[in-house]
């Protein structure tokens, strides 16, 4: 992530830019950072527009695209945890199981596997 005075201020840029970084562990501080907005107007903002907060945003954004990283490619669990910005495996998978009601290992596995 580039962490020199990036400003942005439009929300579609927002969340580009979220998109972009998200492997990289950002959190709304940095999304406020670079939005240039001040912070209780961005998250006021940010919930109003997009019905959720931007921490909440940044969390299902990660988790989706571990997802995706999980049925596209090969690397293990652990790897993807790492490369997607969550602090540990075992909070990857806990909170990737709150959210999609299953172990990273038992989507991958249900996604591989055609439906009958």
């Amino acid at each position: 992530m580039k962490r020199e005075k990036c400003v942005i201020q439009s929300f579609p840029a927002v969340i580009c830019w979220i998109n972009e970084n998200i492997h990289q562990g950002i959190n709304a501080s940095d999304v406020i950072r670079i939005s240039g907005y001040s912070r209780s107007y961005f998250l006021r903002e940010f919930q109003l527009h997009h019905g959720v907060s931007v921490s909440s945003f940044i969390k299902t954004t990660r988790l989706k695209a571990s997802a995706q990283k999980l049925i596209s490619t090969e690397l293990k669990v652990f790897e993807i945890a790492q490369e997607m910005g969550f602090p540990s495996q075992s909070t990857f998978c806990q909170i990737f199981k709150g959210y999609f009601n299953m172990s990273p290992t038992e989507f991958r596995y249900r996604s591989m596997r055609p439906e009958i």
